[in-house]
Protein backbone atom coordinates (compact mmCIF):
# COMPACT_ATOMS: atom_id res chain seq x y z
CA UNK A 1 0.00 0.00 0.00
CA UNK A 2 1.43 3.49 -0.79
CA UNK A 3 -0.17 6.57 -0.16
CA UNK A 4 0.17 9.54 -3.11
CA UNK A 5 0.37 12.90 -1.89
CA UNK A 6 -1.22 15.20 -4.21
CA UNK A 7 0.31 18.89 -4.16
CA UNK A 8 -1.65 21.43 -5.22
CA UNK A 9 -0.26 23.90 -8.07
CA UNK A 10 1.49 26.81 -6.91
CA UNK A 11 -0.12 30.16 -8.88
CA UNK A 12 2.38 33.13 -9.33
CA UNK A 13 1.68 36.49 -11.10
CA UNK A 14 2.77 36.44 -14.17
CA UNK A 15 2.66 40.91 -14.96
CA UNK A 16 1.49 43.07 -12.48
CA UNK A 17 -1.84 42.82 -10.95
CA UNK A 18 -4.32 44.52 -9.22
CA UNK A 19 -5.98 43.19 -6.42
CA UNK A 20 -10.04 43.88 -6.12
CA UNK A 21 -12.83 43.22 -3.32
CA UNK A 22 -14.90 42.08 -6.70
CA UNK A 23 -14.57 40.80 -9.90
CA UNK A 24 -14.79 43.42 -11.95
CA UNK A 25 -11.88 46.39 -13.10
CA UNK A 26 -14.58 48.98 -12.32
CA UNK A 27 -14.48 48.19 -8.42
CA UNK A 28 -11.33 49.65 -6.16
CA UNK A 29 -7.82 48.50 -5.85
CA UNK A 30 -7.13 46.90 -2.73
CA UNK A 31 -3.65 46.32 -3.68
CA UNK A 32 -1.01 45.40 -6.28
CA UNK A 33 1.24 42.16 -6.61
CA UNK A 34 4.43 42.64 -8.53
CA UNK A 35 5.34 40.12 -11.47
CA UNK A 36 6.33 36.50 -10.61
CA UNK A 37 4.94 36.62 -6.88
CA UNK A 38 3.08 33.41 -5.45
CA UNK A 39 -0.09 33.91 -4.75
CA UNK A 40 -2.94 32.05 -2.16
CA UNK A 41 -5.02 30.55 -4.98
CA UNK A 42 -8.45 29.46 -3.75
CA UNK A 43 -10.49 28.47 -6.89
CA UNK A 44 -11.37 30.20 -10.01
CA UNK A 45 -14.53 32.53 -10.25
CA UNK A 46 -15.05 32.08 -13.78
CA UNK A 47 -13.07 32.23 -16.77
CA UNK A 48 -11.75 35.45 -16.37
CA UNK A 49 -11.32 35.83 -12.56
CA UNK A 50 -9.70 33.74 -9.82
CA UNK A 51 -10.42 34.36 -5.98
CA UNK A 52 -6.77 34.85 -3.94
CA UNK A 53 -5.68 35.34 0.13
CA UNK A 54 -4.97 38.55 0.29
CA UNK A 55 -4.15 39.80 3.90
CA UNK A 56 -6.09 37.17 4.97
CA UNK A 57 -9.55 37.90 2.77
CA UNK A 58 -10.44 36.53 -0.18
CA UNK A 59 -10.10 38.67 -3.33
CA UNK A 60 -10.38 39.05 -6.64
CA UNK A 61 -7.51 38.97 -9.49
CA UNK A 62 -7.28 38.52 -13.02
CA UNK A 63 -6.82 34.91 -14.07
CA UNK A 64 -5.11 35.48 -17.39
CA UNK A 65 -2.23 36.90 -15.13
CA UNK A 66 -1.58 33.89 -13.49
CA UNK A 67 0.29 30.90 -13.97
CA UNK A 68 0.32 27.15 -12.36
CA UNK A 69 3.53 26.00 -11.96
Amino acid sequence: FRRVLFRSPVYRTTDVLNVRPEPSTSSERIGQLNAGVTVEYVRAYDSDWAVILYNGQEAYVASQYLTAE
